[in-house]
């Protein structure tokens, strides 16, 4: 399995956008366009990841609260424990698993996230996105916790999947435990192949009075562009023009916030 994170604590440049990109997978990381308005620990509080095999593509983004580090540590917890076993070459019984597997890996990160921190404070809380495709299982699927998006472009459309609704949850809270787990993360499962790229973002994206005015035509922009690239490259083409769509209208609106996106590219 071969994976790649970009860390908010490593870029902290404001206006600049790092990315990195393997095959089909693409993830890019920003500090964003204009200074935050609102208080923060750290200058850049999200991180992305994706792992990949010949079997599956995982990509995913963490938009941290109060810190960097919750954001950061729960990418590394599911790169180290969840993601080999979602791209092994024969997962068991994995699409049918998915929905009872959810809360599962959602309250192992609250855990991993909760034990770090001291006994009056975690490492920083953090919201989560995660899109896997299986092409060869003929299914792909979703897990998010927050308000990050996640997308699904079908030909001219852009489709989100599990919006957010209202409230922001995060990983990382005391008070997560099996009684409510349910009600603080959505899933999805596709009993088909994608029919065009996966496409994720933080909340930098789409944020009133910070981000785009209408995330999912910044989404269809951003793909539309990255056809005209080589096909080695149009994955990373999607998240570093999403990423500077977003950069664009935080400097419009003199409000910035920090922005992560991935995308796995499919056709």
């Amino acid at each position: 399995m071969r994976t790649g994170i970009l860390r908010g604590r490593d870029h902290t440049l404001l206006g600049a956008v790092a990315a990195l990109a393997e095959r089909r997978v693409a993830i890019a990381l920003s500090r964003g366009g204009a200074a935050k308005s609102y208080d923060h620990v750290d200058p850049n509080e999200d991180a992305c990841a994706f792992a990949f095999t010949e079997h599956a593509w995982l990509v995913a983004v963490t938009d941290g609260h109060w810190g960097c580090g919750g954001a950061e540590l729960a990418l590394e917890r599911v790169l180290e424990r969840h993601a080999p076993r979602w791209t092994a070459p024969a997962p068991i019984a994995l699409a049918e698993r998915w929905h009872v597997e959810a809360p599962e890996v959602v309250l192992d990160l609250n855990r991993v996230l909760v034990s770090a921190g001291s006994g009056a404070q975690t490492v920083g809380r953090t919201t989560l996105a995660v899109g896997l495709v299986r092409p060869n299982d003929g299914w792909w699927a979703a897990l998010l916790v927050g308000d990050s998006h996640l997308f699904a472009v079908e030909g001219a459309g852009v489709r989100e999947l599990c919006p957010a609704g209202d409230g922001v949850v995060f990983v990382g809270d005391r008070h997560l435990d099996p009684g409510n787990v349910d009600r603080c993360f959505r899933s999805a499962l596709e009993s088909h192949s994608p029919r065009g790229p996966i496409v994720l973002a933080t909340d930098g994206l789409s944020e009133t009075a910070i981000g785009v005015p209408d995330p999912a035509a910044a989404v269809a922009e951003s793909v539309s562009a990255a056809r005209e690239a080589s096909g080695d490259l149009r994955p990373l083409a999607t998240a570093r023009g999403l990423a500077e769509r977003a950069l664009a209208a935080q400097r419009r609106n003199r409000a910035g916030d920090n922005v992560a996106t991935a995308c796995i590219w499919c056709d």
